[in-house]
């Protein structure tokens, strides 16, 4: 496939937000249940989305490296890599985050109150 080939320039823009959000919800939902159960599966979350994550940054990756890929006029190319390299930056900030946010999960049982 080629875009996953030469990547795809807002990846880690969707990807790096939309994951830490569904992680922080999931592990807001589950806060009373872990707390119940002795189960802490939100270390776990944490690190999925901070791999979905990745993922989204890898491709904003590729297509920073592949940025004249499928673009006529220099300009276009020229945004392209643009928002590659800030959607890079964003994605691997925000995994970044959820790696923070998974050792806080390994830290705290969320039952401190």
């Amino acid at each position: 496939m080629p875009a996953i080939r030469n990547g795809i320039s807002w990846a880690g823009f969707a990807s790096g937000p939309t994951a830490w959000a569904v992680s922080l919800q999931l592990d807001y939902a589950i806060a009373d249940w872990q707390c119940h159960a002795g189960f802490r599966p939100t270390a776990l979350f944490s690190l999925l989305a901070a791999a979905a994550a990745l993922a989204g940054t890898l491709l904003s990756w590729r297509a920073l490296r592949h940025a004249s890929y499928g673009t006529s006029p220099p300009l276009q190319a020229r945004a392209r890599r643009f928002l590659a390299g800030t959607s890079v930056g964003i994605g691997a900030l925000f995994a970044l985050a959820m790696l923070a946010q998974m050792a806080a999960g390994l830290i705290f049982s969320g039952c401190e109150l």
